[in-house]
């Protein structure tokens, strides 16, 4: 397997894992820390996959 795809594998597994467990565990959140945590997920996500995007480009 490639580093690219290993890399942008890695981060989608990752995504869907935390909104996967927040799904699951709804309950024992508010409304809040959940927004919250979704938006601070997506935002590292975008910055994960922009920095694997230009490392790897060429």
């Amino acid at each position: 397997m490639r580093d690219k795809t290993f890399f942008n594998l890695l981060g989608a597994v990752t995504y869907l894992s935390w909104l996967l467990y927040f799904l699951l565990y709804y309950h024992a959140y508010t409304n809040s820390e959940i927004v919250e945590a979704v938006i601070f997920i997506s935002v590292a996500m975008i910055i994960y996959f922009a920095t694997t995007f230009f490392y790897f480009r060429k």
